[in-house]
């Protein structure tokens, strides 16, 4: 029988092992780690830093930005960080880029926001953004996105900006309207004159189309005119004409090689004429419809009513305003898909779009003929941007940073585009299957091969200003001619960039319709 002291020592013993396993277990050292009260994750949520940062959008960009947000709190945890996004949301209906102007002169803009790419040269001058060119560098993604992406959000020699989205434009139309007419359903003009054509056999079948579709009024053209509207007037109605109304370099607001905004020009005159044929001569477009307070969705809603055929408008609108989820879908559709739900849904109204909706492109006055471009379209878009402000912090600064890689990372943007049926910025766009399979895009991505992009450097906000008030008073009757109307904008261009900017050219005045 062992003595007393070796019994004391025994114990002595499985009190110093067990204590010592005890300690283990509580530093994570054994295989039972995981079971202790105090896990991993409760720890780290005690030691996260709490940062807020700000952003600011509009509505249509919100199934872009609210999937990156999630994710991107969610990663930032791991990485140490309780991120607060707080979100400013502009609806539709209101003028986004003004809001975001104002917004940015009063100093009380989002940290990150996402602008309409041709404002960032002015944004830029005004000191209001934070150049990326030290983070798109070290951004494998930048490859990603091609020059001419590249090339709309810089400015001076410094990238302000990653683009989120990009467009073309197009003239849309109802195919079964067009049909009742006796206009074919591939609809594609090959000049001015074939529009013309196509809005006198439209307005020979007013009547007849009325009825069919049970409406008391009918316009057969749209092209967006004055200030309600905004940049739309200038960049989907007059730069579409401009653009084809004589060959280059005639055809722009700018002359790259002398350095000067061009006051009198052939095309200028041109395009002025243009809105005169089609508001005063043909009396083909909704005058009234210019001036509603939502000139977006009331363009969208009588589209899709068929009170008017044809649309100078956007690519994204084949989802946004006429799609499944669009601002104003074809009632035809959702009665034709009545019953289905979620995918069906979906792939059976836009079979059924297909059968109402065509787009053509925008021909040259001639088409092609005399060196002019045989079709024509421009691009923009919008694109997330950061404020001057987060210099003062630096930790901030690379936050928001990273907020953009998220929102402007492949599947974020393929899939948005996908939805909306915008263009994505991003080569690499067509390896996300949503983005690859959709057949609207593979047609529309042939518009990229002639785009063209605005002349936006300072001061053009100010010059799309004039031309956007010109238009409205063109539509209103108030502007007669356009010899009064390109007197008026050479003086206006005078006052905005003073005579020393501006050059004029000879101006060729022969009819572009002939009746």
């Amino acid at each position: 029988m062992p003595s007393k002291a070796v019994i004391v020592g025994i114990v002595v013993a499985i009190i110093i092992i067990v204590g010592v396993a005890a300690a283990l277990l509580m530093r994570g050292g054994g295989g039972a780690a995981t079971t202790t009260p105090s896990s991993p994750a409760t720890t780290a949520s005690l030691t996260l830093k709490k940062v807020t940062l700000t952003i600011e959008y509009g509505e249509p960009w919100k199934d872009l930005v609210k999937p990156a947000i999630e994710k991107f709190r969610e990663d930032m945890k791991k990485q140490g960080y309780d991120v607060e996004i707080k979100e400013s949301m502009i609806p539709y209906g209101q003028d986004i880029s003004q809001v975001i102007t104002q917004h940015l002169a009063a100093g009380t803009a989002g940290d990150v926001l996402i602008v309409d790419s041709f404002m960032i040269p002015s944004y830029a001058s005004a000191g209001y953004l934070y150049p990326l060119d030290d983070f798109v560098k070290n951004w494998p993604d930048w490859n990603q996105f091609p020059d001419s992406m590249k090339k709309i959000v810089s400015y001076k020699g410094h990238v302000y900006g990653v683009m989120i989205d990009t467009d073309v434009r197009m003239i849309w139309f109802r195919k079964d309207i067009f049909k009742m007419a006796g206009l074919p359903e591939d609809w594609q003009p090959k000049t001015w004159k074939d529009i013309f054509d196509a809005i006198k056999a439209l307005k020979a079948h007013e009547d007849e189309i009325k009825k069919t579709l049970g409406i008391d009024e009918f316009y057969p053209f749209y092209i967006p005119a004055g200030t309600q509207w905004g940049e739309a007037t200038t960049m989907q109605g007059f730069y579409m004409v401009l653009l084809g109304a004589d060959k280059p370099p005639y055809n722009r607001l700018y002359d790259y090689e002398k350095g000067k905004w061009i006051c009198k020009s052939t095309a200028l005159w041109r395009a002025f004429e243009f809105y005169r044929i089609i508001y005063q001569v043909l009396k083909a477009g909704p005058t009234k419809y210019n001036f509603v307070s939502d000139v977006w969705g009331t363009h969208r809603e009588i589209f899709s009513k068929g009170i008017v055929a044809m649309d100078l408008g956007g690519s994204w609108e084949w989802g946004e305003g006429w799609g499944p989820s669009g601002k104003a879908p074809l009632k035809a559709c959702q009665e034709a898909c009545k019953g289905k739900s979620g995918k069906d849904y979906e792939q059976c109204y836009v079979d059924c779009e297909w059968k109402y909706v065509g787009f053509a492109k925008m021909p040259g006055i001639t088409g092609g003929a005399n060196g002019e471009p045989a079709f024509v379209t421009i691009s923009g878009g919008w694109a997330v941007v950061l404020n001057k402000n987060l210099e003062k912090d630096k930790e901030k600064l690379e936050l928001a940073w990273k907020l953009i890689t998220y929102i402007a990372s492949r599947d974020n943007i393929a899939k948005f585009c996908a939805k909306y049926g915008k263009i994505a910025p991003r080569l690499d766009a067509t390896q996300v299957p949503e983005y690859a399979q959709n057949e609207y895009l593979k047609k529309v991505t042939e518009y990229l091969k002639f785009t063209d992009f605005r002349d936006a450097i300072p001061p053009y906000p100010e010059i799309s200003k004039l031309i956007q008030e010109i238009t409205e008073k063109i539509v209103k009757g108030e502007i007669k001619s356009a010899d009064e109307a390109l007197e008026e904008y050479c003086k206006g261009l005078k006052d905005i960039v003073g005579e020393d900017n501006v050059v004029e050219y000879p101006v060729n005045k022969s009819p572009i319709y002939g009746g």
